[in-house]
């Protein structure tokens, strides 16, 4: 399953065998490879995330042979991670989870920072909620969509839903500003 020490690549069929992912199938056929790639590589990392109480990051692309590949995963903070970059990666997007569960933060959404810091470097980017989406921050659109929904991918234990914030399946930066202010603590 690893390549390089820093580096995870998984085939089609490893992807389409995961657990979490065999459960959402019809989703999985509405996705590109890359995004099954992305769902597969955020499955590892959430588990880490859940047990370590952090976001970790990392990063994916093409090796010099061609083949979609992902940095392992990065661990950062509790609410920010930076990936580790591989210089020899033909870099395509980003991608990190959102932490474990907290009442006091609206984590099952991308925020703000996270869409402008993938446009900001020309990719795009997939992030992991407690809750278990999936959103891919889409550069083309300058925008984030749901790619799969609550539970796609393992939820935190401790993740409680949240009527009063759940989330549309799209946003733009503007839109999730709006989000961030009209969030009154709720939950």
């Amino acid at each position: 399953m690893f390549c390089h020490q820093h580096q995870i690549a998984l085939s089609l069929d490893a992807i389409l065998l995961l657990s979490p992912l065999r459960a959402h199938a019809s989703s999985l056929l509405k996705m590109d490879s890359i995004d099954r790639f992305a769902l597969a590589v955020l499955q590892e990392a959430q588990k880490l995330s859940f047990v370590n109480q952090r976001e970790y990051c990392g990063l994916i692309g093409f090796d010099q042979n061609n083949r979609l590949i992902a940095t392992r995963p990065n661990a950062g903070e509790e609410d920010s991670c930076v990936p580790v970059d591989d210089e020899q990666l033909d870099m395509i997007a980003s991608y990190h989870t959102h932490g474990s569960y907290s009442a006091d933060a609206d984590t099952e959404t991308p925020s703000v920072d996270d869409l402008i810091a993938d446009f900001s470097e020309g990719i795009n980017g997939y992030v992991a909620t407690p809750g278990g989406r999936v959103w891919v921050n889409s550069l083309e659109s300058q925008a984030t969509f749901l790619l799969c929904e609550n539970g796609c991918i393992p939820i935190d234990p401790l993740f409680q839903p949240c009527e009063a914030m759940s989330p549309a399946v799209s946003y733009t930066i503007s839109e999730l500003n709006q989000r961030e202010e009209n969030d009154d603590g709720d939950c």
